[in-house]
């Protein structure tokens, strides 16, 4: 089985396909908006429960938010 990782790809455009910019979402899981951002530009990973919040909060399920990556 791949190993899997965090994908700052799908984070930004699965935000964007919903048409929620960055504040709402940050909003709406209690983040700062800088956090949201640097979850889309790679500069931080959020952990697991976090990663649950904003793919709740946008109504995708977690797996699309994670990609697999070469061992």
């Amino acid at each position: 089985m791949p190993a899997r990782t965090f994908s700052p790809d799908a984070l930004r455009r699965i935000r964007r396909d919903r048409g929620v910019s960055q504040r709402k979402l940050a909003t709406s899981v209690g983040l700062h908006t800088t956090a949201v951002s640097h979850y889309e530009t790679g500069y931080r990973r959020p952990d697991v429960e976090t990663l649950a919040t904003i793919a709740d909060a946008l109504g995708a399920p977690m797996d699309d938010f994670v990609q697999a990556v070469a061992a």
